[in-house]
């Protein structure tokens, strides 16, 4: 498959992405139905997806997380974030989303 290289080479795999927002409902799901597409259209299989409010981020361990740059702050202490400036931009999402998974593949 086109994109199983960023996740299946080596390194850190990426299996499982968290989008978070204020309230865990709207946008963090808005931005879980982007990435799935995204896992798709680069032919990523095997990541699961879902969404929370930065509230419940401690009580669910994931390999990268998804976030607004304005919650960024709640997740300082995680290893993996993407910060997006703006959460409806594919082509923000989609850069930031390969990255992600480039460098975890080099870890």
């Amino acid at each position: 498959m086109a994109g199983a290289p960023f996740f299946r080479e080596g390194g850190m795999e990426i299996k499982s992405i968290m989008c978070c927002c204020g309230g865990g409902v709207g946008s963090s799901f808005m931005v879980q139905l982007n990435v799935q597409s995204l896992l798709k259209k680069h032919g990523i299989e095997g990541v699961s997806v879902d969404h929370v409010s930065v509230s419940e981020i401690s009580m669910v361990p994931v390999d990268l997380y998804v976030v607004g740059s304005d919650l960024a702050p709640f997740l300082k202490d995680k290893p993996r974030v993407i910060e997006l400036d703006n959460i409806v931009s594919m082509p923000e999402l989609e850069e930031k989303l390969l990255a992600a998974f480039e460098k975890a593949r080099n870890e």
